[in-house]
């Protein structure tokens, strides 16, 4: 088991915040207290861990130790044979998709800080509503400054309402493209904003990635129903597990 300090969330959330790896079957609740309350001393802090679905014995032991489950993240890959539907007009009212430029920042921003209701962060209520939007509008606007290696807009009438970051993982065995990121402005959802900036991510990169990737929560079920519809598959499913130390102790 490994714990690492995630220093970019750290400064998200206002608190000392870290990755728990590796918990495996076994490893002792016990243990992993100790680990937990050694990082956060006396203060407060975060930790976060991920779980295949399929390891039920290092899930008991991760909620023995203090972990509590609030999400299951389902990823997806495109499969090319599936026959997806797209969009990218919205009966009379025209929508545009294009890459970002940096003067669309401070929108993708705005958009990111108050769309989101399904991220494991606005799922779990010891962070509060405030912070998790906080995460989301820095997550977004890291995305626009570099991190991503592209950002997509969709804009309707001179004003941008919705954007999708991708991010390129290369390994020697293949190279992902992965939607790191989507958002659509509260009051344009449901409206095929969100397909129109996937499709666009399925056609540009289709041709330059091996693998089309994307990640979304269970309890987002419109997401999941998305991604299913223009070609995306079930791949992989994991618990994701947070624990919160509070005054040198794990809040229950």
């Amino acid at each position: 088991m490994r714990v690492e300090k995630d220093e970019w969330l750290s400064n998200a959330l206002g608190m000392s915040s870290w990755k728990v790896l590796g918990m495996e079957a076994g490893t002792s609740p016990a243990e992993i207290r100790t680990s937990l309350l050694d990082r956060a001393g006396h203060g407060t802090a975060f930790f976060s861990a991920k779980i295949p679905t399929r390891d039920a014995s290092a899930m008991t032991i991760a909620t023995r130790a203090g972990f509590f489950v609030v999400d299951v993240n389902v990823t997806f890959n495109w499969d090319k044979t599936a026959n997806g539907v797209f969009g990218n007009s919205l009966g009379g009212n025209k929508m545009t998709i294009e890459t970002a430029s940096r003067d669309d920042t401070l929108a993708i921003e705005e958009i990111a800080g108050n769309c989101f209701t399904f991220s494991r962060f606005h799922l779990d209520p010891a962070i509060g509503l405030d912070r998790a939007n906080e995460v989301k509008r820095q997550w977004a606007r890291n995305a626009c400054v570099g991190r991503a290696s592209i950002v997509y807009v969709a804009r309707q009438q001179g004003h941008v309402t919705g954007f999708l970051a991708v991010l390129e993982n290369k390994s020697s065995e293949r190279e992902d493209a992965i939607i790191d990121l989507v958002g659509v402005d509260a009051a344009h959802q449901g409206r095929g904003v969100g397909r129109a900036l996937s499709g666009m991510f399925v056609e540009q990169w289709q041709g330059r990635a091996d693998r089309l990737r994307v990640g979304t929560q269970i309890s987002n079920i419109p997401a999941m129903r998305l991604y299913e519809s223009i070609g995306f598959r079930v791949a992989e499913t994991s618990y994701v597990l947070h624990a919160h130390v509070k005054n040198g102790a794990l809040a229950t």
